[in-house]
């Protein structure tokens, strides 16, 4: 293993352990103003009410976010919740981006060939949810 593919292998794991704490932090960071501005509504557990659409897209998420002229402040925690949920699903993606860079760096076109096709699955999926 040479010097510029430790440097990769570094790479993708500081990536890797940086998407999940993000991930983690804004997913906090939403709990905490969901709960803070819920914290005068009374809680019933005999009744399931289901979300609202709100959270359709990812672009309409981070818009609903961190756009306060488009936000209603009763479900910022939520939006910005769903925003950790969506960098923790961006942190594999981008692992398999830096997986292809790695493997063009080797020459192996197969597993190059073989990755994006993953890259792309990962990536259809996300924007077609």
């Amino acid at each position: 293993m040479d010097i510029q593919d430790k440097q990769l292998q570094r790479l993708i794991s500081l990536t890797l352990r940086t998407g999940v704490l993000v991930a983690v932090l804004v997913g906090v960071l939403g709990g905490t103003v969901f709960l803070h501005s819920h914290r005068s509504d009374p809680v019933s557990f005999q009744t399931f009410v289901g979300a609202k659409s709100l959270f359709a897209s990812p672009s309409r998420t981070v818009q609903q976010a961190f756009h306060p002229q488009t936000m209603d402040t009763e479900n910022r925690g939520l939006a910005i919740a769903q925003v950790g949920i969506i960098c923790l699903l961006l942190t594999p993606i981008i692992r398999v981006a830096l997986s292809i860079v790695g493997f063009a760096l080797e020459h192996d076109r197969v597993y190059v060939v073989i990755t994006a096709v993953v890259l792309a699955t990962l990536t259809c999926s996300m924007l077609l949810h």
